[in-house]
């Protein structure tokens, strides 16, 4: 078992960053972690500050995952760990309604995101981050917590209930789902496509031909253009949160707690990262004071 993962880790050493948007059902009719009640489904134009307000949420998130991860007590019971896991991945669910919704409104904002960094944008497929990300992620994690482990293990220790311990069946469970995904994935791609091609249709070359643009023609046709990219992030963002529900569906409690740390951490990190890379060079970019 333990050469398989190791290998499997080899295999998949190339983590996409799965940032910008995590993945679209019905937000939880309870309130957030530690009481904090879930913000409300906003518009295209108030999605910037639900973004805010949803990083924090997953910060919150972030500090119970850890707290869970590192307990002294590894006899946590499974039914607490499932329901911390079954918490987080309803504001996973919360997230892509109230992006769902502001895409209904808007959803050129949702492919150019002003909330996000451009660090975060340069990764972003169809809308959001790729689902087989999360694959990537939990072999990348699983081999670092074994290789962690490995010496004591060796010398006949056991493994940590982590994503070290995976077993061979899960190991197969998760190489389906990956095969799984990479399908659906060229299928979005290729009705991604269909989409973008549309714009070069004859009607548009009529519309925009002449010398002078019929501006009505041009918006109907454009808002049917706009119609085709709303439902490739529809099938996106599904895709995106039926992945990360089907990761920690193979995982016992105490993996799906490690695996959703993982993920938070990557997520926060690199937003994080982008964003004051994207500070450092608004300052860098500003007009220098004039002298007096």
């Amino acid at each position: 078992m333990t050469a398989t993962i190791h290998n499997r880790r080899r295999n998949h050493n190339s983590i996409a960053v799965m940032s910008a948007t995590p993945p679209a059902p019905a937000p939880p009719a309870h309130g957030g972690l530690n009481g904090h009640a879930p913000p409300p489904s906003p518009t295209a134009e108030s999605f910037s500050k639900f973004f805010e307000s949803w990083i924090a949420e997953q910060s919150r998130d972030l500090a119970a995952l850890r707290a869970a991860a590192s307990a002294a007590d590894p006899a946590t019971p499974e039914a607490d760990l499932r329901r911390l896991v079954d918490r987080v991945l309803s504001h996973y669910e919360h997230y892509y309604r109230a992006k769902a919704a502001a895409a209904d409104d808007d959803v050129l904002r949702m492919f150019s995101p002003s909330w996000t960094s451009t660090t975060e944008n340069l990764f972003l497929w169809c809308g959001g981050w790729r689902p087989t990300a999360a694959l990537h992620l939990l072999y990348a994690k699983s081999g670092m917590q074994l290789e962690h482990q490995l010496p004591g293990f060796l010398n006949g220790g056991s493994l940590d209930p982590d994503l070290a311990d995976l077993s061979a069946d899960q190991l197969q469970d998760a190489d389906q789902l990956q095969r799984r995904t990479i399908k659906r994935e060229r299928e979005i791609e290729d009705a991604a496509a269909t989409a973008q091609e549309a714009l070069a249709t004859a009607r548009m070359v009529e519309i925009a031909g002449g010398g002078e643009m019929n501006g009505e023609a041009m918006e109907r046709e454009m808002e049917t253009k706009a119609d085709g990219m709303r439902r490739v992030l529809d099938m996106a963002d599904a895709l995106r949160l039926e992945t990360m529900r089907g990761v920690v569906a193979l995982l016992r409690p105490a993996q799906a707690v490690h695996f959703l740390l993982a993920a938070a951490e990557l997520h926060l990190a690199v937003h994080e990262f982008g964003r004051r890379k994207d500070r450092r060079a608004g300052n860098a970019g500003a007009a220098p004071p004039q002298e007096p």
